[in-house]
């Protein structure tokens, strides 16, 4: 089974069936992957947690069975402490890079492993591997205007505001190639 690792974490791609072992129920998927039971909770309001639910069970679920070669660029990863065995968030991104290489990612922490480094730590694995795939010329993270925590992840991992957006504020991450190709080198 294909994973990223860091010193303290696993990122982990969820399979169709895992996504709708999620779709149901956290506890039923992190049994069925061996994991402890994490009792997830975000500081995010509720709204957050439907909209997940809906990109679940409308956009994950649909765009996997679609692309079952390419499910990586779709699914769901969860991100798991490796010494403790638990889910202490997800990321992910949205597809494939479109026609000028971008794609958006996005990534939630629980609330017990906020200011702890280990959203930064995830991105920067998920942003290696994303651009070892020539396609990718950039990454785009938005953010609310006030969540200055995901703002520093986005900092710490070299994405630069670009603007505000209806979502709120718009960062962008560019590969070497296109760094070069944008200053002429």
């Amino acid at each position: 089974m294909f994973q990223l690792y860091t010193n303290r974490l696993r990122v982990v791609p969820l399979t169709l069936e895992q996504l709708q072992l999620l779709s149901t129920s956290r506890e039923h998927l992190e049994s069925a992957m061996g994991l402890i039971l994490s009792n997830f909770a975000l500081s995010a309001d509720d709204s957050f947690m439907e909209e997940f639910q809906i990109a679940i069970d409308t956009h994950c679920i649909p765009k996997v069975q679609e692309n079952y070669k390419d499910y990586l660029w779709y699914t769901h990863w969860l991100i798991v402490h490796r010494s403790l065995n638990i889910t202490i968030g997800g990321i992910g991104v949205n597809g494939t890079p479109n026609e000028i290489g971008e794609v958006m990612i996005g990534y939630y922490v629980d609330e017990k492993f906020e200011r702890q480094g280990v959203a930064a730590e995830a991105l920067e694995c998920m942003v290696k591997w994303l651009f070892e795939n020539d396609s990718v010329r950039s990454i785009i993270g938005d953010t609310h205007e006030n969540n200055i925590a995901s703002q520093r992840v986005l900092q710490k991992n070299g994405f630069r505001l670009e603007g505000k957006v209806e979502e709120g504020l718009r960062w962008r991450l560019k590969s070497d190639m296109e760094e070069q190709v944008s200053y002429g080198v």
